[in-house]
């Protein structure tokens, strides 16, 4: 079975994928807010709670979902060390010189919780929807601000290519960085020098695939007469309905009981 690419749409017929895009945009929105806001355990509990439960009722494969994280596991780890080593108060127990102190474990966990939530909504919220679908829940929520002669409709088509083509590139890097491999290219060397140069092999030949299928992409757009304005016309149009009004009820009460008992 072929490997699931980190962040690219996966079709399915789950509840959260027939979600109305906004509301998943409104509730991924109101969640991070939250945390960011409010780092207090109640808050954070419940809504890793939460975005797990949303993981199942999305029913994609958490071990997919968090393999692909296996990169960020380091910077996990090292905002946890440096909170246990840093933060000063009350010694736990050293380490030679180091000195690890309760806080520095307890502010150590709420950072890695926060970043694991903030990775779990943006990774949930592209599998889940569709890029055109994401761009017409951006342009929905973004529409007022055309009154302010904002750019509505060329915001939400850049970040719809952006995220389109994000998992495209780590796939492509990842093929590059395997051909290199296989004509010897010595990416475990322990000179620095040499390890940059092999680097260099690999981000060459990305920064010129991406280039050539950037201007693919404009030639395409251009040939099918697109000029950046409003879509008065869609294959399917946004619906609010119940279920997408659940959602949103039920992710505000949890981030407000998390508030209010923390």
């Amino acid at each position: 079975m072929k490997k699931m690419k980190l962040g690219s749409y996966t079709p399915g017929t789950s509840l959260i994928h027939q979600l109305d895009p906004r509301t998943k945009l409104l509730s991924g929105l109101v969640v991070i807010i939250v945390i960011l806001v409010d780092n207090s355990w109640p808050v954070l509990v419940l809504n890793t709670v939460l975005i797990f439960l949303v993981l199942y009722l999305s029913k994609i494969s958490p071990k997919s979902v968090l393999h692909g994280v296996k990169w960020l596991w380091i910077i996990f780890a090292a905002s946890f060390i440096a909170h246990c080593v840093c933060t000063q108060g009350e010694p736990w127990f050293s380490l030679g010189p180091l000195v690890v102190s309760k806080e520095g474990i307890s502010r150590g966990l709420a950072t890695f919780l926060r970043l694991l939530i903030l990775y779990l909504c943006s990774t949930i919220l592209t599998m889940t929807t569709s890029p055109m679908k994401l761009a017409g829940g951006l342009e929905a929520l973004f529409a007022p601000l055309i009154y302010l002669r904002v750019p509505v409709n060329q915001f939400a088509m850049l970040i719809t290519i952006a995220l389109r083509f994000i998992p495209t590139l780590i796939e492509e890097a990842e093929t590059i960085t395997k051909a290199q491999k296989s004509r010897g290219a010595p990416f475990a060397s322990p000179k620095k020098m040499v390890r940059l140069k092999t680097t260099l092999a690999v981000l060459i030949p990305l920064v010129v695939s991406s280039l050539q299928r950037a201007t693919d992409l404009a030639v395409a757009m251009e040939s099918r007469c697109y000029t950046g304005g409003p879509h008065h016309s869609r294959t399917k149009n946004l619906c609010f309905g119940r279920y997408d009004l659940v959602a949103l009820a039920v992710t505000v009460v949890i981030c407000i009981s998390g508030t209010i008992v923390g």
